[in-house]
């Protein structure tokens, strides 16, 4: 029944907002143990290239076969649960899109707002494609560069213009994960 009501109470949170933050939904022990098996792959990846990935941001996938610890990610019960109940009226089966891992660095200039649902071209305002889990690996800031979301702004709203508003930084520490809407 605890996990029951961990998964509505998120899901009610997500479907309202378009976004939510679980706090302390692994021990940041956890996180600390995966961001050192994943330090020898940041240190040899070169940054990216292009304004939208960030030409001082570095990014990389595999992170299951990297580390056994993603695995706790992943299958975390409670993000598992609210996904399979936002994404379960439009689909057979969930699939992980990506499992990427991103190191930000000073001076990296901002994304544009974006809705990452964009990328399929489905009805918008209709289906919720997928939902996006961020687990940061160190405290999570406006000043560092923190998610920014933008709440009401999902589901039918996805049609209206973007907003103009400056958003909102999504602050977390080691072992919170933010879900937020594709849409």
């Amino acid at each position: 029944p605890m996990l029951a009501t961990a998964i509505d109470q998120t899901r009610a949170r997500l479907a309202r907002d378009g976004w939510c933050v679980l706090r302390a939904a692994l021990p940041p022990e956890t996180i600390a143990a995966l961001d050192a098996d994943l330090a020898p792959t940041f240190a040899q990846t070169p940054f990216c290239q292009g304004s939208f990935y960030g030409e001082t941001t570095k990014r990389f996938g595999r992170l299951l076969a990297r580390s056994e610890r993603m695995a706790a990610l992943v299958q975390h019960a409670v993000v598992q649960g609210v996904v399979e109940a936002i994404l379960a009226p439009w689909c057979d089966c969930i699939q992980l899109n990506v499992a990427q891992a991103i190191a930000i660095h000073p001076e990296s200039p901002a994304q544009i707002p974006h809705r990452d649902q964009d990328m399929w071209r489905g009805p918008v305002g209709e289906i919720e494609y997928l939902v996006n889990v961020i687990w940061p690996l160190t405290p999570f800031r406006a000043a560092n560069g923190a998610t920014l979301v933008w709440s009401n702004t999902h589901g039918a709203a996805a049609l209206d213009p973007p907003p103009t508003s400056a958003g909102t930084a999504a602050e977390m520490e080691p072992g919170d994960a933010l879900l937020f809407l594709g849409s």
